[in-house]
């Protein structure tokens, strides 16, 4: 294969990395996600084709011409030292394609198998799902192992445990994903299941995870509630009552920015508070959203100051 080769989604996804290390190719894709918010190693933009083979995009600087749901030809150079993505320079790199034909019809459950445990929350697949082999467990949140250089300790080790014993390298797992399979930073949401055992909500049961639902993926919202409910009635994990957790996940991250920065809504009375009035908001009705106006769009209205908790 000679350089700027033009090539397949398909063919990438099934070549041997080791002969596609390196190379400079160039392909034709649909940009399922638009990464808003970047991770350590940049920004991350899934590409997939018709039958849902896919490639992930990586670029250090963001890549403004990109639009979500839109057909792109993108030029890079692929990288194998992980998995396989291809590594753009610059927006000159990508450009909108001529022919814009229909949307693929998005699957919403793959089959893969594990390949390692991260933290609480998060794993790798041997076989790609929509190009991506890191999952993050979707509406649920377990205690941080490493943000931003801490830990949170005990819970976080627990809780990474847990989730190694639930799932060993080499189970084969059902991937399902929501009606935004990709957050804002570009990584896969999913729901994992092995042996018909949903594992995120797995992780609720036992206390080391609590429902963290962030708009539109609200699938299980009611059953995750009920979930949650009972394990801090049982005193399990985060929540004994011995040795309770000092701040939840989610909680720990936005302390360590600065405070809270998502609006919060309540999912049986549909309206919803400032970031800051998130404590007011019962665990398992708390609904989150990224922008206002995305709680607005939900049906969702601004709770008048008069009602609000003091």
């Amino acid at each position: 294969m000679t350089n700027n080769s033009d090539m397949k989604i398909e063919d990438l996804a099934k070549q041997n990395h080791d002969e596609l290390r390196g190379q400079d190719v160039t392909f034709n894709g649909y940009l399922i996600k638009k990464a808003e918010e970047p991770l350590e190693d940049g920004y991350n933009y899934p590409f997939i084709d018709n039958d849902m083979n896919g490639v992930l995009v990586k670029s250090k600087s963001p890549l403004n011409e990109l639009q979500t749901g839109k057909w792109f030809d993108v030029k890079g150079k692929i990288d194998t030292t992980n998995h396989l993505e291809l590594h753009v320079a610059s927006n000159k790199d990508v450009r909108k394609s001529e022919d814009q034909s229909d949307s693929p019809s998005l699957s919403r459950r793959f089959s893969s198998s594990v390949k390692s445990v991260v933290d609480g929350d998060t794993l790798h697949l041997q076989k790609p799902v929509l190009g991506a082999t890191k999952v993050r467990l979707v509406s649920i949140d377990t205690p941080e192992t490493n943000y931003q250089g801490d830990s949170q300790g005990y819970y976080a080790e627990e809780a990474t445990r847990v989730l190694k014993d639930l799932l060993k390298e080499g189970d084969k797992v059902d991937i399902s994903v929501g009606d935004d399979p990709f957050d804002q930073y570009g990584r896969l949401l999913a729901i994992v299941i092995e042996k018909k055992e949903n594992i995120n909500k797995e992780l609720i049961a036992k206390g080391m995870a609590v429902p963290y639902f962030i708009y539109p993926n609200l699938e299980n919202f009611e059953e995750y509630g009920k979930t949650v409910v009972k394990a801090k009635e049982c005193g399990k994990g985060l929540w004994n009552p011995d040795r309770p957790i000092d701040e939840l996940p989610y909680e720990f991250r936005f302390n360590k920015r600065g405070g809270p920065n998502k609006f919060v809504g309540n999912y049986q009375t549909k309206e919803y508070v400032e970031p800051e009035k998130w404590e007011s908001v019962a665990i398992e009705n708390r609904v989150f959203f990224l922008k206002e106006n995305h709680a607005k769009q939900a049906g969702y209205s601004k709770k008048t100051q008069d009602d609000s908790t003091c």
